[in-house]
């Protein structure tokens, strides 16, 4: 399992967008195929425990949904 924080300031509405995307992430990519996401509310928005480059570019493409892009 791996966890997904998000800043609590986040908008209930995009986390569902976040939700959305890692749910089509783990159906489509395959560095994340079968992955299994658990969304936490937290200070900081970030991926812990991992710090892979999978991971990393993962980060970006929520932060983006997070900026509206």
């Amino acid at each position: 399992m791996t966890t997904v924080q998000i800043a609590y300031e986040v908008p209930s509405a995009t986390v569902v967008k976040i939700e959305a995307h890692l749910a089509e992430t783990a159906l489509r990519n395959i560095n994340w195929n079968g992955a299994e996401f658990k969304i936490e509310r937290d200070d900081f928005t970030c991926i812990p425990d991992d710090d892979s480059a999978d991971a990393v570019s993962l980060l970006h493409e929520i932060n983006d949904i997070i900026r509206g892009e």
